[in-house]
């Protein structure tokens, strides 16, 4: 089995590009939905477009290297979670939830 350390790295990259469609339209659906006149619409259709998008990109790096798909998996979570950090609540932590 070789290694291939480039081919991982761009498998890396290419996950963290589909993060950024995925989670980066999302974020732009939600916060553009209530503008719209079909909101219910443009929700599901940007999670179609979005869905089919990802899908296709994984699917394109398992059927070269199926070692790489996990790269392209860490890429895309990798860009949840500093998205997730980048664009959440100002307020973090136990107190920012209303809980009685």
């Amino acid at each position: 089995m070789k290694v291939d350390g480039t081919m991982w790295g761009l498998a890396f990259l290419w996950g963290a590009f589909l993060g950024l469609l995925y989670f980066g339209g999302l974020w732009l659906t939600v916060k553009t939905a209530l503008d719209k006149r079909r909101p219910g619409r443009w929700l599901a259709i940007s999670a179609i477009v979005r869905l089919a998008t990802v899908l296709s990109g994984f699917w394109i790096v398992l059927r070269m290297d199926p070692a790489a798909f996990f790269f392209t998996l860490a890429g895309f979570f990798l860009v949840r979670i500093a998205l997730t950090r980048i664009l959440g609540p100002e307020s973090k932590g136990p107190h920012h939830a209303t809980h009685p």
